[in-house]
C-alpha cells in the first residue's frame, strides 16, 4: 500500500496543487505569448494558426520549469519548493530552451502545413496519400525525439548537439516506451481537439481554458514518467547516486593506464612519469627486496 501511495501516479494526485501551481505559471507565460502574436498576426493580416504558434518559442523557457517540476515530484517523489524550482530552471536553462522551441516550432508548423498540404491532394493520386502517410511517420519520430530533449536538458550537463543526438537514437532505443509514450500522448491531445472542436459559445470557451490549464501537465507528467527509467538507464541517474559508480570506474581505469605506463618504461628506473605523476616501479622494488 505504501509503495503504491509513494508511486508516479498516486503523487500525480497527491501533489496536484504544486503541480497546478508550475501549470498555471506556464499556462500564464504560453497564453501572454500566443494572444501577442495572435494579435500581431491580426494587425498583419497574416491570420493563421502558423503566425499564432509562434508565441512557443518565446514561452518555451517556462517549459523548462514545469518539466523540472515535474521531474522533482513524480520521478524524485521529492518535495520541492515550486516557484524557487520553477524559476531557477527557466534562468538556467533559458537560452537552450529558447532554441528548443524553435524546434518545437519548426516540427508543428511543418506538420501543419504537410498535412493540410497532402490531405487536400489525396484524393487526386494515392501518391499523395503515400507521401502522407510517411510524414507522419517522421513527425511521430521527431515527436519521440522531442519527449527526451526537455527532460535531458534541465539534468545533464550535455552540449545541444549531444542532447539531440542522444534523444535521437532513444527514441528508437527505448521503442516499447515510448510507444506507450505516444499512445499516452496523442489520446490525450485528439480527447482535447475533439472537445475543442465541438464546443461552441461558452463552452468553447471553458474547453480551451481547461485545455492550457491541464492538458500540458497531463502530457508532460505522464511522458516524463513513462521515459524517465528508460533514460536513466542509457544516460545516468537523475540524482546523481551514479556518480559515485563513475568515479571508482575512473579511479580503475586511472590506474591500468598507470601499470601499462609502467610496463613501457626503461626498466632502469626506479621511477616513470605519468599522467603529471612520479609513480615508482614496483617490478624495481620487488627486485631490490630480492637482492637484499
Amino acid at each position: 500500500m505504501n509503495s503504491f501511495s509513494n508511486s508516479a501516479f498516486a503523487r500525480f494526485f497527491t501533489e496536484f496543487p504544486k503541480l497546478l501551481l508550475a501549470q498555471l505559471i506556464n499556462a500564464v507565460a504560453f497564453a501572454v505569448f500566443t494572444a501577442l502574436f495572435v494579435l500581431i498576426g491580426y494587425l498583419t493580416g497574416f491570420n493563421n494558426i502558423i503566425v499564432w504558434c509562434l508565441g512557443i518559442i518565446p514561452s518555451m523557457p517556462f517549459f523548462a520549469g514545469l518539466v523540472m517540476t515535474v521531474r522533482k515530484i513524480g520521478i524524485e517523489k521529492k518535495d520541492v519548493p515550486v516557484a524557487k524550482t520553477f524559476f531557477g530552471t527557466v534562468k538556467e536553462n533559458f537560452k537552450a530552451f529558447l532554441l528548443h522551441g524553435v524546434v518545437t516550432y519548426a516540427i508543428i508548423a511543418c506538420s501543419i502545413f504537410a498535412f493540410m498540404y497532402y490531405f487536400s491532394l489525396l484524393g487526386s493520386s494515392l501518391v499523395y496519400g503515400s507521401m502522407l502517410t510517411v510524414y507522419v511517420l517522421f513527425s511521430l519520430i521527431l515527436t519521440s525525439m522531442m519527449f527526451y530533449v526537455p527532460i535531458m536538458s534541465v539534468t545533464y550537463e550535455l552540449k545541444i548537439s549531444d542532447i539531440y543526438k542522444n534523444s535521437f537514437i532513444l527514441a528508437f532505443g527505448n521503442i516499447l516506451k515510448n510507444i506507450l509514450a505516444m499512445l499516452f500522448f496523442i489520446a490525450v491531445s485528439l480527447g482535447f481537439i475533439l472537445w475543442i472542436a465541438a464546443a461552441e459559445g461558452a463552452m468553447l470557451v471553458i474547453a480551451v481554458t481547461v485545455a492550457v490549464l491541464f492538458y500540458p501537465l497531463i502530457a508532460t507528467y505522464a511522458v516524463n514518467v513513462i521515459i524517465a527509467k528508460g533514460l536513466q538507464e542509457n544516460v545516468g541517474s537523475f540524482t546523481g547516486k551514479d556518480l559515485l559508480v563513475d568515479k571508482e570506474f575512473e579511479e580503475k581505469v586511472e590506474k591500468i593506464v598507470e601499470q601499462q605506463a609502467v610496463e613501457r618504461a626503461d626498466s632502469s628506473n626506479d621511477y616513470v612519469f605519468v599522467n603529471g605523476k612520479m609513480i615508482k616501479r614496483e617490478s624495481n622494488t620487488t627486485d631490490s627486496k630480492t637482492e637484499k
